[in-house]
C-alpha cells in the first residue's frame, strides 16, 4: 500500500484484506451462499459496506465516528467497515468489488452473500 494511501486514512487505517478477497472471488467464481462472518477471521457485530468514491461523511455518517482523513474512499474494490462493541474496529478493502448493496450499507452478524449471475456479484441480504 502507499504511503500517500496510508496517509489519507484515519482511525488505524484501512488495510487490503487478501484472504477475504481471495474467499470472496472463490464464492462469485463458484457460486452459492455463505455468511460474512464464516469468511472473516475476526470478531464483528456490525459491516458497513461502501464502494470505490464513497465520501468520508457518508461513511461517517453510516458508521457514527470518523473512517478517513481524506474527502472520499478511492480503492477499486469494495471499504468493509466493521464494529464489535459498538466501536469501530476494522476497515478494509477487498478487490475487486464484488458486493452489491441495493442502497444500504449497515448488516448485521447474520448478513449472508449470495452469488448473482450472470456478473457473478455478490447480494448481502440477511438470514
Amino acid at each position: 500500500m502507499s504511503e500517500s494511501y496510508e496517509s489519507a486514512v484515519g482511525k488505524g487505517g484501512v488495510s487490503y484484506d487478501e484472504g477475504l478477497s481471495k474467499k470472496l472471488r472463490k464464492l462469485s467464481q463458484e457460486g452459492g451462499t455463505a455468511p460474512l462472518a464464516d469468511l472473516t477471521v475476526f470478531n464483528w457485530e456490525k459491516v458497513h459496506v461502501f464502494f470505490e468514491g464513497a465520501t468520508a461523511e457518508e461513511i461517517e455518517r453510516a458508521v457514527g465516528e470518523p473512517v478517513l482523513d481524506d474527502k472520499r474512499y478511492y480503492d477499486a474494490g469494495n471499504l468493509l467497515v466493521f464494529e464489535y462493541n459498538g466501536k469501530l474496529s476494522k476497515a478494509v478493502s477487498v478487490i475487486p468489488d464484488l458486493l452489491t448493496i441495493d442502497g444500504r450499507h449497515t448488516w448485521g452478524p447474520d448478513v449472508v452473500l449470495k452469488a448473482r449471475a450472470p456478473r457473478s456479484l455478490l447480494a448481502l441480504s440477511e438470514k
